[in-house]
C-alpha cells in the first residue's frame, strides 16, 4: 500500500497548482528518533476537493489505510448525510474493504445521527458495526455494536464488542462515563469559563489493572477550541469508540498562557509518570514546556523532558510543528503538520 504516497504526492503537487479552484491539502508527519532507529511512525496526506476527502494513512507499526470520505452528501441545516469507503491493510490477505455511511437529523433541542457499516474480510465472514448518538439539552449519548460476523440473521453474542458513552454537560462543565468493550473511561472538563480551563480523562482495564489517567490545564489566556462542549465530545467518542483513522493528541504548550499536564500510565509491571509545565514566550512567539518524566518497574529512574510548539500561518498555507524531548528514554519525537 505504499505505493499509494506516490500517487497521492503527485497528486498533491497538481492540487496546490490548482489551489484557486478550491483545493486543500493537508499533511501531518509523526516522527521519532532514539538511540536504536530514526522512523516516520505516521504519515497522512489529505486531499479535500469540493467537499471529498481522499485520506491516506501510513503506519509503520500498523495498517495503512486509504479511501474517500464525502461527510455531506446530501445537506441542509437539520440533516445529513455522509459515507466512506475505505481499504486498510498493506497487501495482504488480512486487507479489509470499508463500506460505511451515516445520517444525521435535528428535531428541534434533539439531534440524532444513525451509523451503520460492514468491515470485508478476505479470511472470514464480514464484520458489521451500527450504532448512533443522541444529544438533548445537557445530555450527550452514544452507542456502537460490532459483530464479528453479519449483524443482520445472527445473534449478537458476548464475543461482540460493545462501546458506549454517556456525558452530562451544564453550562461549565462536562462529565462522562464510557465502556469500550472491556475498557472503562471516564472524562471531566470546564467549559465557557474565561481564565481557567480544565480536561481530564481516566482509562483502566480490569482484567489486566492497566490504567492511564491525563490530566491538562490552562490558566490566564486559555484555548477555548480545546476547553470547548464539541471538541470534549469528539474526544469522547474517539478514546471509547475505534476509530479507522487516528486522531492527534496536542502538547500541553497551547492550552494556555500557562498550562499543567499530569499524566501516568500502567502497562503490565511497567508505570510511567509525568508532570510539565508549559509557557507561552512573548506575543505568542513560541510555546515551551518543561517536566520530569519517571519510570517505575523493579527500580525508579527520573529525567527531564522539554517540548516545544510553534505555528505559522499566511494567507495561503499554515504549518504547525511540534517537537519533544525525552531524556528518560534518549528520544527526539515530532509531529508536522501542514495545510494550503
Amino acid at each position: 500500500m505504499r505505493t499509494y504516497l506516490v500517487i497521492i504526492v503527485i497528486i498533491c503537487c497538481c492540487s496546490f497548482n490548482n489551489y484557486s479552484q478550491g483545493q486543500t491539502v493537508n499533511s501531518e508527519s509523526t516522527f521519532k528518533a532514539d538511540t536504536a532507529q530514526t522512523q516516520i511512525s505516521v504519515q497522512r496526506v489529505e486531499i479535500n476537493v469540493s467537499g471529498v476527502s481522499l485520506k491516506y494513512d501510513f503506519k509503520s507499526n500498523g495498517s495503512d489505510i486509504i479511501g474517500l470520505v464525502a461527510p455531506k452528501i446530501i445537506s441542509d441545516s437539520t440533516f445529513n448525510w455522509g459515507g466512506m469507503i475505505a481499504k486498510t491493510g498493506d497487501g495482504g490477505s488480512s486487507d479489509q474493504l470499508v463500506l460505511d455511511s451515516w445520517v444525521s437529523k435535528k428535531f428541534g433541542k434533539l439531534s440524532t445521527s444513525l451509523e451503520v457499516g460492514r468491515i470485508i474480510n478476505q479470511l472470514g465472514d464480514p464484520w458489521d458495526c451500527a450504532g448512533g448518538r443522541l444529544s438533548y439539552g445537557n445530555f450527550t449519548a452514544e452507542l456502537y455494536e460490532l459483530t464479528y460476523h453479519p449483524i443482520i440473521g445472527e445473534k449478537i453474542t458476548g464475543q461482540d464488542a460493545t462501546y458506549g458513552w454517556l456525558a452530562y454537560h451544564p453550562q461549565h462543565a462536562f462529565v462522562a462515563l464510557g465502556k469500550s468493550d472491556h475498557q472503562y473511561w471516564g472524562l471531566l472538563g470546564t467549559r465557557n469559563l474565561q481564565h481557567f480551563g480544565e480536561f481530564a480523562f481516566v482509562n483502566y482495564v480490569p482484567e489486566t489493572g492497566d490504567f492511564w489517567f491525563r490530566s491538562q490545564t490552562g490558566f490566564g489566556e486559555i484555548n477555548q477550541k480545546f476547553f470547548c462542549q464539541d471538541l470534549y465530545i469528539e474526544g469522547t467518542s474517539y478514546l471509547v469508540v475505534p476509530a479507522f483513522y487516528y486522531k492527534h493528541f496536542s502538547p500541553i504548550c497551547p492550552k494556555g498562557t500557562y498550562a499543567l499536564r499530569l499524566e501516568g500510565r500502567r502497562t503490565g509491571s511497567l508505570q510511567n509518570y509525568e508532570a510539565m509545565m508549559g509557557k507561552r514566550i512573548g506575543n505568542d512567539v513560541v510555546r515551551l514546556a518543561a517536566g520530569v518524566n519517571s519510570e517505575y518497574r523493579a527500580d525508579l529512574r527520573l529525567a527531564p523532558s522539554f517540548e516545544l510548539y510553534k505555528s505559522f500561518k499566511t494567507k495561503s498555507w499554515e504549518s504547525i510543528i511540534e517537537l519533544r524531548y525525552d531524556m528518560l528514554y534518549k528520544a527526539l519525537s515530532g509531529y508536522l503538520i501542514v495545510r494550503y
